[in-house]
């Protein structure tokens, strides 16, 4: 091994694979989220993973190894602590000519070399592998739900119902203190949540059926269906999910919520739990959330250079109403955290109004709504403005109160940031004055409005060119041959669906003289939409072009997600 003290930057600065300044970018991205420089490059679409192997291999000596169908035996598995190999990104392979030869995804982690090297004593040689190949060798050794499950079935089978019944009955009071460690069910649904977060899921569906629970993942917005229980453990598992969420586990004829924190790796993961009665028994619901994922920049959400430009000078407005739109799921307020990250500091006070409060951000004063004790959008924000507050974000304008406080906070001096659920920016005005909020006080007060959904981006370890039919190309006015498109073929890291991770497309309206008069002369949603695209809006369906020709997604995916331009 050589060149060990060259930094993974530097070499690929070196090799002109990436400039200064995408390093730059890429190494303050590595500070916020506490990630191997080479997965925040590969995130970043600035380098593929495949480049990045190459230039580690080239540079240190190290040979790449393929090991997708490499049998590793039991023994060599256990000379490696599972914790650490999960820690580390390390497996062991083989042992051959005395040394134990291991898959590393980060080549130049030398302390971790060295320490391994002291727990076997026997020398290390390292191989690179691709970080997917090294996390499914990881799970199939150390970590295989499969193989959980299959034990739990056996075991279940031997239980008769009561016996399950007294087992329920028992968790009540050692899992809400101590919990059963070696009870499988505990492991098993340990396990369910630490592959969801392996693979990035929001979500994990719990969903009982005739013969039993089915397991499904939310990942890249899409349910990816993960693995079958059988019905002898429904209940247990359900028990459980529910005792270490807060939940009453003898209420089985009622909704409930709850909520947990895990410890994943080097991040903590809150855990919204939600269950629901259903015929067949109670589905659960988990949406898991990332804290770590907060401090992500605002150059990462996805914005357009352009639309980047619109969007902070709008938060640098001294007042003002700033609106995120678009429906469920679309990011809304992952963009309104990106922006309150830019903008916050010691000298401002931020405050914002959520139900609920998904995240946790410094230098900012978080409000929970409670509208149990009648404690809502409005009567926080009326509290808030007696607060000294330079900006505030409200979770959602929901009614004519909420929109009115809005506005005479935003008449009053303070930017206000908030989220409407419409389709486009255009029609978060008309929504507005459907509400009963005055024409001139909408003009004097929206700022900008950015509408936005999230598509998948194409995989970088399976990404190819492909040619779109003809009439797809029509559809989207775009002439034949003028440019490249790409696509995802399937492979391991992207689960075979061809698309890895997601970016949010946007059009942003901003309130110019024209669009003033429109909203005054009460014209309707298309007419104020074209005003804006003659003003220069960029709209959703262009941008996400935009980014398909780029090759940061496909042209399927533009097309499920927005409508035709007029």
């Amino acid at each position: 091994m050589k060149n060990l003290k060259k930094r993974l930057g530097d070499m690929l600065v070196e090799k002109n694979i990436i400039t200064e300044e995408k390093l730059s970018e890429a190494l303050k991205q590595q500070k916020l989220r506490k990630q191997r420089l080479g997965k925040v490059l590969v995130d970043l679409n600035f380098v593929t993973e495949k480049a990045i192997l190459k230039v580690l291999s080239e540079q240190l000596g190290i040979p790449i190894m393929d090991i997708s169908t490499t049998v590793i035996e039991d023994d060599v598995a256990g000379l490696i602590d599972p914790d650490f190999a999960r820690d580390k990104l390390i497996v062991p392979l083989m042992i051959d000519g005395g040394k134990l030869i291991v898959g590393m995804a980060d080549p130049l982690d030398v302390f971790s070399i060295e320490k391994l090297e002291s727990s076997v004593d026997m020398p290390i040689d390292v191989v690179i592998c691709p970080e997917m190949q090294i996390t499914n060798a990881i799970s199939s050794l150390y970590g295989a739900i499969n193989k959980t499950v299959s034990a739990l079935v056996s075991e279940a089978e031997l239980q008769s119902e009561q016996e399950q019944q007294d087992r329920i009955d028992a968790e009540v009071v050692d899992l809400m203190g101590r919990g059963e460690e070696n009870d499988p069910v505990v492991k098993l649904v340990s396990e369910v949540i630490k592959d969801a977060a392996a693979k990035s899921a929001s979500d994990i569906h719990v969903e009982p059926t005739e013969k039993g629970l089915i397991i499904r993942f939310r990942i890249d917005g899409v349910l990816i269906h993960s693995l079958d229980i059988d019905s002898k453990l429904q209940n247990r598992f359900i028990a459980r999910i529910k005792v270490i969420a807060g939940m009453d586990i003898s209420e089985k004829r009622l909704p409930q919520d709850g909520r947990m924190q895990i410890k994943f790796e080097k991040t903590v993961i809150d855990i919204r739990v939600s269950s629901l009665p259903i015929v067949w028994g109670e589905k659960i619901v988990m949406r898991l959330l990332d804290r770590s994922s907060v401090q992500i920049g605002i150059d990462t959400i996805g914005f357009s250079p352009e639309n980047l430009e619109y969007f902070k000078k709008a938060l640098k407005a001294p007042n003002g109403i700033i609106l995120v739109t678009g429906p469920t799921g679309s990011g809304k307020t992952s963009t309104l955290y990106a922006g309150l990250n830019l903008i916050k500091s010691p000298e401002i006070n931020i405050v914002t109004v959520e139900n609920p409060v998904e995240y946790r951000l410094s230098l900012i004063n978080q409000v929970q709504v409670r509208p149990e004790i009648d404690y809502s959008f409005a009567t926080a924000l009326r509290a808030i403005l007696r607060q000294d507050p330079d900006v505030i974000m409200v979770g959602e304008i929901r009614d004519i109160e909420t929109a009115q406080i809005a506005i005479e906070s935003a008449l009053t001096g303070h930017l206000v940031l908030s989220t409407l659920h419409t389709n486009d920016a255009a029609s978060s005005i008309t929504r507005f004055l459907e509400m009963g909020v005055q024409p001139f006080l909408l003009t004097s007060t929206v700022v900008a409005i950015v509408a936005q959904r999230l598509v998948r981006k194409i995989c970088p370890h399976c990404k190819t060119e492909y040619k779109p039919d003809e009439d797809t190309l029509k559809i989207l006015k775009v002439p034949q041959n003028k440019y490249k498109f790409y696509t995802g073929a399937g492979c391991q890291s992207c689960f075979n669906t061809g698309y890895r991770g997601r970016t949010a497309i946007q059009e942003i309206l901003v309130i110019s003289d024209e669009i003033r008069h429109k909203i005054f002369e009460g014209r309707s949603t298309e007419e104020i939409r074209m005003a804006a695209k003659m003003s220069g809006m960029k709209t959703m369906r262009f941008d996400g072009l935009a980014k398909a020709i780029m090759g940061h997604t496909t042209i399927a995916e533009v097309l499920r997600m927005t409508k035709a331009d007029e």
